[in-house]
């Protein structure tokens, strides 16, 4: 459809428990369909651009300089992570860009996605699944740019001692073999096993 109505330039920050990973896979199902495609930048940055273009008569032709684009940035803080979406062009680009920022926002209360807000209780604790077999080294501090150590597996004895946003800090290991260290927190799930509760 040709829209003839002014371009516009609009700017959104928000604070959400997914991961920037999370965000940006969300981004390119939601928001990089066509006429739209996404691209990732860097580690924190990502856009969605505009470069598929519908002529007079309805055929579909490459867009040279695009100009409706998203620019997503995520910033690790501890909170979560802050999330900055810039749309410019049309209204398209704004529709994408704001209901990109609402399905972030219900995912946190949305019991059946991944990228909801989790809280792990303090106890006994598992890896998910998808690491079996592979391995997952816990961060030394509660940053993605820290020091990774011990490699944890579903099998590993784990115990959650506290949360700070989507961070947790865990005891990987028993007795003086023990090893503190943090884990995201939707990469683990509260073990609720009678055995490791009578351990615990």
């Amino acid at each position: 459809m040709l829209y003839l109505g002014p371009k516009r330039k609009d700017r959104w920050e928000a604070v959400v428990f997914a991961p920037p990973r999370e965000v940006f896979a969300i981004a390119e199902q939601v928001s990089g369909l066509p006429p739209f495609s996404f691209r990732v930048i860097d580690d924190h940055t990502a856009e969605v651009v505009q470069d598929l273009a519908n002529g007079l008569f309805g055929q579909w032709s490459k867009v040279r300089y695009p100009k409706n684009r998203i620019r997503i940035e995520c910033e690790s803080i501890p909170a979560g992570t802050k999330v900055t979406v810039t749309a410019q062009g049309e209204r398209s680009a704004t529709m994408r860009a704001t209901n990109l920022l609402r399905i972030l926002g219900r995912g946190e209360r949305d019991r059946h996605t991944v990228y909801r807000y989790r809280a792990i209780p303090p106890g006994p604790c598992t890896i998910v699944q998808s690491w079996a077999g592979t391995g997952y080294p816990i961060f030394s501090e509660p940053d993605h740019n820290s020091e990774r150590g011990r490699v944890v597996r579903p099998a590993s004895p784990l115990v959650a001692l506290e949360q700070r946003g989507r961070w947790v800090r865990v005891r990987a290991g028993e007795g003086d073999d023990a090893e503190d260290g943090w884990i995201e927190a939707d990469q683990l799930v509260p073990d609720q096993s009678p055995a490791r509760r009578i351990a615990s």
